[in-house]
């Protein structure tokens, strides 16, 4: 722990390279914003003539935005802690800023305005509302800024500073809004009540608690929604009706918003001084830190869960504590697992689920033997069938100068057990849809004329389905298998799932599976290599420890082995159970991770740790 010689209501926030977190104090009638190296030492501290209750946030250029009571905003250089500029509003600012995604600060004040301020210092406009803002704004993947007021509203205002909506509830709302994947917004009041409101600003519901609700709502892996009332309660819900699913006396009362952890625990300070972590099946507690142990006080402050699982939070103590933690950091699955939404406390959505996410293309280069079938499955999702271009690719890889190609690739497509359709030289597809054209269409390379090479289209409705490829010929070789999102058809028909399963070992039998992600916005992807799970459905010499790695182009993405290794089981099994895939064993050595893409091409390289080889199963999900 560090003593900051004050008190701290401020939740810390944390720095882009992780090794700085900024927090604000209260010291009597003046405070301080302080920045804490990694290893306790203060970095610097910066002495303002007013409170500093507002939480930082953190630009990706390092730069730290903060309000005080002194009525101004600052940004603040990460170095030294020289003020680059700031703002002044004449009252007083304890509302948290936001950043936007073109940089843009927004924030409440004490007169009763909401202000929005480009990254240089320049005010671009204001919205004047009923009263003071103490609530901290939060901003939807389409700019839409949400916050509450004194004057008993939660607006909605666009990013040119006009009003979208607003919504009445019966008591001032200083609590911060949480914004679900599906746009939805949760925010509470000291009406007792937590409501959950449609992008449109229609109720969908409120659920009622004996006590004002101060603290922000956070959201689980899951979707359920987590707060404190000033009952004495913590509470979680369920998203999408708000009924209870379970209730933890805590016997404090708690104005701190919670922080949700990968692997599900929910972590919250009270005014007993006590840190807790709840398990989210029930509510139980997992463990507790009591800092009055070492004469502690009220914990105001919102934990932050660092990328490293340790913990920080401050408390009117005059301390900012950091705890070990398990090494399991923020969830990377919720939309809304802390206050302000992520470490940095930009309070911005980053993923929206209706953003239209999809799968354009499957394509594997692999080395198949005689007696070998290459397995790529896919699960298409829409309304009506849409077209659908598969290829076994083995003499026009001679082009590109890949030896001991497959000479005579045969593919058959098949929904379940039931074979649809079967291809073993593209010149002799059965008619309907061009290869050739549909080829043109999606940017695929083209085959040449009268070669083995195979290829079929096929309109195909929603269902699983898998396509095999094999050798025709008296040898197997290396072959490619590609998979494409044809153009045209049912625009809502989509690829959501692509897997392909094959032997892993060195060289040519490595696993290289690209894929590209179309869409309009970010898309989560749930990536998952599969080795000791293939054991219980019957596969032999299944790969022992497989590795993932996720490229974009040459530059890595994220790397896993071991899927229980990173601290999000709880997410990586939430996520698994919403796409039905089948669940892996608790402490497998299978790999797993989430990444939010951008539309784009990707590769993913699933190799043997050691160099060991044996069947493994590749998987790609959109994740809703």
């Amino acid at each position: 722990m560090v003593t900051v010689q004050g008190f701290v209501s401020s939740s810390p926030a944390l720095s882009p390279d992780g090794g700085t977190v900024y927090v604000g104090v209260e010291t009597g009638t003046a405070g301080r914003i302080v920045a804490v190296n990694a290893n306790g030492t203060v970095k610097w501290s910066v002495v303002r003539p007013d409170w500093v209750d507002s939480s930082p946030a953190v630009a990706p250029d390092g730069t730290v935005y903060v309000g005080c009571a002194d009525g101004k905003l600052y940004a603040l250089n990460p170095a030294n802690g020289a003020i680059k500029w700031e703002i002044a509003t004449r009252t007083f600012v304890t509302s948290s800023p936001a950043i936007g995604a073109d940089g843009t600060v927004y924030f409440g004040a004490g007169d009763s305005r909401l202000h929005a301020v480009s990254r240089e210092g320049v005010e671009r406009w204001t919205f004047p509302v009923g009263d003071w803002i103490d609530s901290s704004p939060a901003i939807a993947t389409d700019g839409t800024i949400y916050f509450g007021s004194r004057d008993k509203q939660v607006y909605a205002v666009a990013p040119n500073g006009t009003e979208k909506w607003r919504f009445a509830t019966g008591g001032p709302v200083d609590s911060s809004p949480a914004i679900g994947v599906d746009g939805t917004i949760y925010v509470g009041s000291a009406d007792q009540r937590l409501y959950a409101l449609a992008p449109d600003g229609i109720k969908k519901w409120e659920y009622v608690t004996n006590g004002e609700i101060l603290a922000s709502p956070v959201l689980g892996a899951d979707g359920t929604v987590y707060f404190a009332a000033l009952d004495s309660n913590f509470y979680a819900l369920a998203p999408e009706t708000g009924l209870l699913r379970w209730r933890r006396s805590l016997n404090s009362n708690s104005v701190a918003s919670a922080a949700v952890r990968g692997d599900g625990a929910i972590i919250f300070g009270a005014d007993d001084g006590l840190i807790r972590a709840l398990d989210p099946r029930d509510g139980s507690i997992m463990w507790t830190f009591n800092t009055r142990a070492g004469t502690g006080d009220y914990i105001e402050s919102s934990p932050l869960i660092a990328p490293d699982g340790s913990i920080y939070f401050g408390s009117l103590d005059g301390r900012l504590y950091k705890l070990t933690g398990n090494g399991s950091p923020l969830s990377a699955l919720s939309s809304w697992p802390a206050f302000r939404r992520d470490v940095s406390h930009t309070a911005r959505s980053t993923y929206a689920s209706n953003g239209g996410g999809r799968l354009l293309n499957l394509a594997t280069r692999a080395q198949v033997a005689e007696n070998d079938t290459l397995i790529a499955g896919f699960f298409v999702q829409g309304l009506s069938a849409k077209a659908y271009l598969v290829r076994g690719v083995g003499p026009a890889l001679e082009q590109f100068a890949v030896a001991g190609f497959m000479a005579d690739p045969r593919i058959d497509v098949f929904s379940g057990q039931i074979p649809l359709r079967a291809n073993d030289n593209w010149g002799d597809a059965e008619p309907g849809s061009s290869p050739v054209d549909t080829a043109e269409a999606v940017g695929a390379f083209p085959l040449q004329s009268g070669s083995k090479d195979a290829a079929l289209v096929l309109a195909l409705p929603s269902g699983l389905y898998s396509a095999h490829l094999n050798s025709t010929g008296t040898r197997g070789g290396v072959a490619l298998c590609e998979i494409y999102d044809a153009i045209g058809g049912d625009p809502t028909s989509r690829l959501v799932n692509l897997s392909l399963r094959g032997k892993v070992g060195v060289g040519e039998q490595t696993l290289i599976v690209g894929v590209v992600v179309g869409g309009t916005r970010a898309t989560r992807i749930l990536i998952r290599a599969i080795g000791p799970g293939l054991a219980a459905f019957g596969v032999p010499s299944v790969l022992a420890r497989p590795s993932i790695g996720v490229f974009r182009g040459a530059a890595p993405l994220r790397t896993n082995t071991g899927w229980t290794s990173d601290g999000l089981t709880r997410d990586l099994s939430v996520a698994a159970e919403s796409v039905a895939a089948f669940p892996l064993v608790n402490g497998s050595f299978d790999s797993a991770m989430i990444l939010t893409v951008d539309p784009g091409t990707y590769t993913i390289h699933l190799t043997g740790v050691g160099g060991t080889t044996g069947e493994a199963l590749a998987e790609i999900y959109v994740l809703p």
